[in-house]
C-alpha cells in the first residue's frame, strides 16, 4: 500500500501526487508536475506570478455539462507521446475587423493551421456572408460538432455547431456553421459534415479517445471490475488530436504561434524544468528529472505550462520511498531528511541552493 509521500518543493513551480492501479491491481504512486512561465516584452520567460496548478479534476472553460475541458486532470500515470495544447483566440491583423483568417501553430514536427470564419446564420438554402470579427475565441464550441433535442450527437465534438443543424452548447454562440475548421473543410454549405477542428483538449468521453479506453462488457464487470480493463489503451490519455502530438520534447526547440496574439507572431523557445527530484528510499537516494510530457500554450497571457510526470510501482517488501525533494538542495538537507531529522541551519536558510535555477531555455 502507498501512503502519503512528504513532498519538499523548493521551486517556484507546483508538484502533487496521484495514486493509480493498473490493470493487474498494481500501484503506482505518480509524481505530477506543473510549471507556468510567462514571457516579458524582452522576450525573455521567468515564472508565472499565477501559476496553473496541478489539476485533480478537469476544469472546463464554463459549465461542465456543456463546455469543452479548459485543463485536463493530471492524474494519468502515463502518456505514450507529447501533446500540444493551446488555449487562445484568433485576433484580427492589426486589430481591423476581418470576415475570415487563418491561425497556426509550429513546435517540434507539429505545424497545424485553422482557419477562422466570422458568425454566419442560415439564409435559404446557404450561409449568409461572415460577420467580421477583431478577436474569436477558439473552442471546439465554435467546432463542427453539436448535440441535437432528441439526443443525436456528433461523439467527435457534443458541444460544437453545425452537425445536422445543432447549435452550439455554449447559448453565447450566436453562428448557425462553425467558426473554426481545417481551412480544407472552411466552405458555406450548411449541410456538409465537417472535422471538428481546434487547438484544445478533446473530452474524456468523445471520439476517438472513448475507444481506447478499453472494454466495460459483463466479462469486466465478472472478473475485473473497479480495475480498469485489461484493453486499455494508453494513448487514451493523450486529450489533444493526433496533429497536435509529436514523440518528445526536451526543452529549447523553436515554437511559433500565428495569429493568435495582438502582435500577429509569437516566436519563443520551449522551456526546460532543470531542477532535480530527489527520491529519498531507506536504502538510497535517487535523481530523477521531469520531462514535459504536456505544454499548454496561452498566447493571451503569454504563458507557457509545462506538465510532466515520473511514476513509480510500489512493491510490498521493497525499500520504502520516504521523501521527495524537488530543487536544488544542499547535500546536508538531504542528509538530514534520509535520517528523518529536522534541517536547522544557524544562518537561517531552508537548504536551498542560492544561485541555481529551476529553468533554463
Amino acid at each position: 500500500m502507498v501512503f502519503a509521500v512528504p513532498l519538499h518543493n523548493r521551486t517556484p513551480f507546483r508538484l502533487a501526487t496521484h495514486v493509480q492501479v493498473d490493470a493487474e491491481g498494481q500501484e503506482r504512486l505518480v509524481i505530477m508536475l506543473s510549471a507556468s512561465l510567462t514571457s516579458g516584452e524582452d522576450g525573455q520567460f521567468a515564472p508565472a506570478d499565477e501559476q496553473v496548478p496541478v489539476m485533480l479534476r478537469d476544469v472546463p472553460f464554463g459549465d461542465p455539462a456543456l463546455s469543452s475541458t479548459r485543463y485536463e486532470a493530471d492524474i494519468a500515470p502515463e502518456k505514450p507521446a507529447c501533446e500540444v495544447i493551446v488555449n487562445g483566440s484568433a485576433h484580427a491583423p492589426e486589430g481591423k475587423p476581418t470576415q475570415r483568417m487563418q491561425v497556426g501553430l509550429s513546435i517540434g514536427s507539429v505545424r497545424k493551421v485553422l482557419a477562422v470564419i466570422g458568425d454566419r446564420v442560415r439564409e435559404g438554402a446557404g450561409l449568409s456572408a461572415p460577420q467580421p470579427f477583431t478577436v474569436m475565441p477558439i473552442r471546439y464550441e465554435r467546432a463542427y460538432g453539436g448535440t441535437l433535442p432528441d439526443g443525436q450527437l456528433d461523439l467527435r465534438n457534443p458541444v460544437g455547431v453545425g452537425y445536422r443543424g445543432a447549435a452550439s452548447a455554449d447559448p453565447t454562440v450566436r453562428t448557425h456553421a462553425p467558426n473554426i475548421s481545417y481551412p480544407s473543410d472552411a466552405n458555406d454549405k450548411p449541410s456538409c459534415e465537417l472535422r471538428p477542428a481546434g487547438f484544445g483538449a478533446i473530452g474524456r468521453g468523445w471520439e476517438p479517445r472513448l475507444r481506447l479506453t478499453g472494454t466495460y462488457d459483463q466479462a469486466w464487470q465478472d472478473a475485473q471490475w473497479p480495475l480498469p480493463p485489461k484493453d486499455f489503451d494508453p494513448r487514451a490519455h493523450l486529450a489533444t488530436a493526433e496533429d497536435q502530438q509529436l514523440p518528445r520534447l526536451d526543452g529549447g526547440e523553436d515554437a511559433t504561434v500565428i495569429g493568435m496574439t495582438p502582435s500577429g507572431r509569437w516566436d519563443f523557445r520551449i522551456p526546460r524544468v532543470t531542477a532535480p527530484l530527489l527520491l529519498i528510499f531507506d536504502d538510497r537516494i535517487e535523481a530523477r528529472r521531469f520531462t514535459a510530457d504536456t505544454v499548454v500554450i496561452e498566447p493571451d497571457l503569454l504563458r507557457v505550462t509545462l506538465k510532466a510526470r515520473l511514476r513509480f510501482t510500489t512493491r510490498r517488501n521493497a525499500p520504502m520511498l520516504r521523501d521527495a525533494v524537488f530543487g536544488h538542495v544542499t547535500p546536508a538537507f538531504v542528509s538530514a531528511r534520509r535520517k528523518r531529522k529536522t534541517y536547522l541551519d544557524l544562518r537561517g536558510g531552508d537548504g536551498t541552493l542560492a544561485g541555481k535555477s529551476a529553468w533554463q531555455y
